[in-house]
């Protein structure tokens, strides 16, 4: 007696539906991929919102004290001595970095990604108020999304003498003061530049 054997049709996801799952994820990743990526840049931004506040706080302090600014005539720490130019990367808090702001006594906490500066009239080349010593720009230089484009994060107080207003442009992008929504300068608050890199 010839036995048959149900031959039983195996399942499993045809070739058109394991496409349109990988189509379905290639589209997931094309939109989350870039907003992860600007989620870390503004993450990393704030170290730069945090530090440069405080940069003013303790320009504030030296102010009551001495009756002027201090200049740094530099960023600190130089890229060029860790990772050749900023970046995503961290850079140490390096001796050089401490000497140019001893005296204010402010320091970040750990390593950075930003180079950090304060102008103020004395700075060489600083632009906008040559000879004014009441007024600083205290600056965050990045490239948090490692594009190439350097972006500053800055905190400006001018000087206000008779009406009239001047600023301490910083001078190594010759970036004028942030600017609101409206397009008026934004003073004595911590303010990015440009929002287009972030």
């Amino acid at each position: 007696m010839l036995k048959f054997r149900r031959v039983t049709a195996r399942k499993g996801f045809t070739m058109i539906e394991l496409m349109v799952v990988v189509a379905i994820i290639g589209l997931l990743a094309a939109v989350a991929i870039p907003n992860f990526v600007r989620y870390q840049a503004r993450s990393r931004r704030s170290e730069a919102f945090a530090n440069v506040a405080g940069l003013a706080r303790a320009q504030g302090a030296y102010l009551a004290e001495r009756n002027s600014f201090v200049d740094t005539d530099a960023s600190y720490p130089d890229p060029a001595m860790y990772s050749g130019t900023l970046g995503t990367l961290t850079m140490p808090w390096d001796a050089d970095s401490e000497n140019a702001f001893s005296l204010l006594g402010w320091e970040p906490e750990g390593q950075v990604r930003y180079s950090y500066a304060s102008w103020t009239g004395a700075s060489p080349g600083g632009t906008g108020c040559a000879g004014c010593e009441l007024c600083f720009t205290g600056v965050a230089y990045g490239d948090v999304d490692g594009n190439n484009s350097v972006q500053t994060v800055q905190y400006v107080h001018p000087q206000v003498v008779g009406g009239a207003t001047t600023v301490c442009i910083e001078p190594l992008n010759g970036d004028p003061a942030p600017v609101d929504a409206g397009g008026s300068p934004i003073y004595n608050s911590v303010a990015a530049r440009s929002n287009s890199d972030f």
